[in-house]
């Protein structure tokens, strides 16, 4: 009998292997793999949703850490990966890839992948952004593969000598996942757009924004906000959807003034965002930095063109003019701009946008074509380890 090849999947929280890992280790696993998960004791993974993976909870320690935690966390991991002998190991977020990674090399295990998907330490200036960029290159050195999941961030990396071009790739045209087409179905959109809007008494003749993402600064927040209560309009309303991180960090006056206007929505944490996206007519995406911006694939699977930042990830799928729209990073004149500029878009211009993301998302970002990538690049991967 041909032996199973055992991959198992890291981070730190559950959200980070449910929302980008489990859906392709679960296809691994009905396509002759042995898949496991390790993260956090979580109840977000049942019987259904793990469909013949192994769970392996273990705490890991997240943000500022030091040494001595850095240490625990390793040994709790050279342990698990000693015990199992997996043939590939994969990992995310800045601390459980730097945990990961020098634990599977004590280990000796053979495939070591780190799943770039953002490079953290672009936003820090100083002594920080020395000392997290040295965490980076270490995560880097002690893996076998790195795979961001934009080209533009693999070219970025590679010129800041992050690891060598030949240690380096993206899966298929990018992404970490791509998008189940079935989970944000667009023939559902015109059922669920009308439930959200009258779930919060949106009028029928209001134009919609949204944001699905943390309420946090670099997510371009602050500028959403500014921007949208500075528009010169009584018929457009805005859905900020996603759970509150770091709220203290915003600005204070700006995140007040903005919970109390009318057509201002704040709807904390949801089980099922794409009814969101059903509702709006343009997805608003200023983040300022990204590996590549899944959710402006969600978006695009319901036709709903993205306004984002120019920034390197999010532009590979957003191209000017033609499924979306870019503004300046950082600028709340810029994103207030695109913002009239897409809210005075005619019928046929806005089909025009609408119909080309999501033509492109179809052809290039579905999960499913995705999947088989995946399994293809692992397959090969692990096939070059035992030459």
């Amino acid at each position: 009998m041909e032996k199973k090849i055992k991959i198992a999947g890291v981070a730190t929280k559950a959200q980070g292997i449910k929302w980008f890992m489990l859906d392709n280790l679960r296809y691994a696993a009905k396509n002759g793999f042995e898949s496991y998960i390790i993260c956090e004791l979580s109840d977000m993974f049942d019987g259904e949703n793990l469909a013949g993976i192994t769970y392996l909870p273990q705490k890991m320690s997240r943000g500022n850490v030091s040494p001595l935690e850095v240490i625990k966390s390793v040994r709790m991991l050279y342990k698990v990966f000693k015990k199992e002998k997996f043939d590939i190991v994969q990992y995310t977020s800045s601390n459980a890839a730097l945990y990961g990674s020098i634990a599977s090399w004590l280990a000796r295990v053979p495939v070591r992948i780190y799943c770039q998907w953002g490079i953290s330490y672009t936003d820090y200036t100083g002594i920080k952004k020395w000392f997290y960029k040295t965490m980076v290159k270490a995560t880097c050195l002690f893996s076998t593969r790195v795979q961001p999941d934009s080209f533009s961030n693999l070219e970025f990396a590679i010129a800041e000598n992050l690891y060598s071009r030949k240690k380096g790739n993206v899966i298929f045209h990018g992404s970490a996942c791509g998008v189940d087409l079935n989970k944000f179905n667009i023939s559902k959109k015109e059922k669920w757009s009308k439930e959200m809007r009258n779930e919060y008494d949106i009028p029928h003749n209001d134009r919609v924004i949204g944001f699905v993402g943390r309420i946090v600064p670099e997510k371009g927040i602050n500028e959403l906000l500014e921007a949208f209560m500075s528009l010169d309009s009584d018929h457009v309303s805005l859905f900020i959807v996603g759970p509150y991180y770091e709220t203290e960090k915003l600005n204070q006056e700006i995140f007040k003034k903005a919970k109390e206007h009318p057509k201002i929505h704040f709807t904390g944490p949801v089980s099922n965002p794409a009814k969101f996206y059903a509702a709006f007519d343009f997805f608003v995406f200023p983040s300022y930095r990204e590996g590549f911006g899944s959710v402006a694939l969600e978006a695009a699977a319901f036709g709903v063109p993205t306004i984002v930042s120019n920034i390197k990830g999010p532009t590979e799928f957003i191209h000017h003019g033609e499924n979306g729209i870019v503004c300046e990073v950082k600028s709340t004149d810029s994103l207030r701009g695109a913002m009239k500029n897409a809210l005075s878009m005619n019928t046929g211009e806005y089909a025009i946008l609408s119909r080309n993301c999501y033509n492109k998302v179809k052809s290039e970002f579905d999960s499913q074509l995705y999947q088989c990538e995946f399994v293809k690049d692992r397959l090969k991967l692990y096939k070059e380890s035992q030459k």
